[in-house]
């Protein structure tokens, strides 16, 4: 890539299945060094996206570049990228390092070298101490760190990652986003991010875009998709237990209130969700004062990716 050329340029990319229209006119870029979440629900056509930007599969209309190259030069265009798919084999009977060495191999690399940039990679998502350990005897979350060392062999210039951080617990999901997004800070690379993990997404992704039955419904930063999503803010009040009945009723005959929920494990504490944040909340705690209930606690939060993403997809998070 040169200049200020984005790393993807997709640009009205349909993808069909015969009859079916799986990708419809979807148009977004990544950046150079951008982490770039493309969600959806299952069926929404993120995998089809993929399949078309890595030249796996044609696209029925629209164009396409990726580093650069656009998607009918496949041998140019794959030499630039790292992909990890969610559904990943691996040879069981041989070590880590010589899995890493073999594709550093098919790159062009001299065995000496593929194994040194092998054993770095290693390293850094954590494996080093597992180097010469069979992938047979690797975990599933040390599966998905060998996954992810070996889509960065190459060092591409664009990186497709299917759910990473898949099978790894809170502090290795933490880990291999923070070793990832360091990778990325490092030489440049623009990433494409497909998860369900929405917290991941909201910590590391640059922007988003939210596909649904096959389109782009949403597309921005974060804060820019639960604007469009049209979501306010959340407020969880604290009162005096025996007056959370009362209060609850008050706050469900607001227009502002979307919702008002008392805790089941937290007596007197009320989960509420506001058409807007400010000043919404403000009106509340007034109502609330004026009908002579004692607010002990007020905690204010933003929405959150997932609550715009159900609202934005109108269906739950799926696997």
């Amino acid at each position: 890539m040169s200049g200020n050329r984005p790393a993807v340029l997709c640009e009205g990319l349909s993808v069909k299945y015969g009859s079916v229209t799986a990708v419809d006119r979807v148009t977004f870029d990544v950046q150079p060094g951008e982490v770039f979440g493309l969600l959806g629900p299952n069926g929404a056509g993120k995998t089809s996206v993929v399949r078309a930007l890595t030249t796996i599969l044609d696209p029925s209309a629209g164009r396409a570049e990726v580093a650069g190259i656009p998607l009918d030069r496949p041998g140019a265009l794959r030499a630039q990228i790292g992909v990890l798919p969610e559904s990943n084999g691996y040879p069981g009977a041989e070590t880590a390092l010589d899995y890493l060495r073999f594709y550093g191999q098919l790159f062009g690399m001299p065995a000496a070298e593929s194994a040194e940039r092998g054993e770095s990679l290693l390293r850094l998502f954590g494996l080093g101490a597992n180097t010469n350990q069979l992938i047979s005897t690797y975990s599933r979350g040390m599966r998905q760190r060998l996954g992810i060392a070996r889509a960065l062999v190459n060092e591409p210039q664009v990186l497709f990652l299917d759910e990473p951080t898949l099978g790894l617990d809170p502090a290795g999901r933490e880990d291999v986003l923070s070793h990832l997004t360091s990778a990325v800070a490092t030489n440049g690379a623009g990433v494409v991010l497909c998860s369900h993990l929405l917290d991941d997404v909201e910590r590391v992704c640059d922007r988003v875009a939210i596909l649904d039955r096959g389109r782009v419904v949403a597309l921005g930063t974060v804060s820019d998709v639960i604007e469009t999503a049209g979501i306010g803010g959340r407020m969880r009040i604290a009162v005096v237990p025996d007056r959370a009945g009362q209060a609850l009723g008050q706050l469900l005959k607001m227009p502002q209130v979307v919702r008002a929920e008392s805790s089941l494990s937290r007596p007197g504490e009320i989960d509420i969700d506001l058409v807007e944040r400010e000043p919404h909340a403000n009106q509340i705690l007034s109502l609330l004062v004026g009908a002579g209930i004692e607010v002990r606690g007020v905690e204010l939060q933003g929405a959150r990716l997932s609550e715009a993403f159900l609202t934005l997809t109108n269906r739950d998070v799926e696997r």
